[in-house]
C-alpha cells in the first residue's frame, strides 16, 4: 500500500516537470465562420502548422472527404455564396477554396472577397480550404448538402 502511494505520487510529481501537452496547449490557428446568408455551416479544422512565442506545432489529419465522412452537412441552396469569417484575417491572396470531386480530386474554386460561389449541381458536396498567417497555415473542412 506504501508502495503505491509512493509511486503514485512520484507519477505526479514527474507529471509537473514535462513540457508536454500537460504543460501548456499547443498553438492552433483561428478556426473560422461559414455562412450562406444568415445561416451557419459546419467548419471542421483540418493539417495546420502553427507557432506561437514558446511552441510549434504541425498537426496532419486524414484526407477532408475522410474526415467528415460520418459529419451531418450544411443544408444550402445550390449556387449560393459562402462566405468565410476570420477574427484574424489571413495574409493578403492567401485564401483558396478546392472542391472535391467524387474521384477524390480537387478542383479549385474562385474566391473574391473571403467568398465563394457553391456549386451549381445539387446533392453532397465537400470544400477544402487553406490560408497562410505570420503563425503559420492552415486548413479547413466543410460539407454541404446543396438544394
Amino acid at each position: 500500500m506504501k508502495k503505491s502511494a509512493v509511486c503514485l505520487m512520484l507519477l505526479f510529481v514527474l507529471a509537473g516537470c514535462t513540457e508536454g501537452p500537460l504543460a501548456s496547449p499547443s498553438p492552433r490557428p483561428p478556426l473560422p465562420a461559414l455562412t450562406v446568408g444568415q445561416q451557419d455551416v459546419p467548419v471542421y479544422q483540418s493539417n495546420y502548422c502553427w507557432k506561437s512565442e514558446k511552441k510549434n506545432s504541425c498537426v496532419d489529419f486524414i484526407s477532408p472527404p475522410s474526415q467528415v465522412r460520418t459529419e451531418n452537412p450544411g443544408v444550402v441552396p445550390a449556387q449560393a455564396t459562402m462566405m468565410i469569417h476570420f477574427d484574424k484575417q489571413p495574409k493578403s491572396g492567401t485564401l483558396q477554396v478546392n472542391e472535391w470531386t467524387s474521384t477524390n480530386k480537387t478542383k479549385p474554386v474562385t474566391v473574391q472577397d473571403s467568398s465563394f460561389v457553391l456549386s451549381k449541381n445539387k446533392g453532397l458536396h465537400i470544400y477544402s480550404f487553406s490560408a497562410e498567417w505570420e503563425e503559420g497555415t492552415a486548413n479547413y473542412v466543410c460539407k454541404v448538402y446543396l438544394e
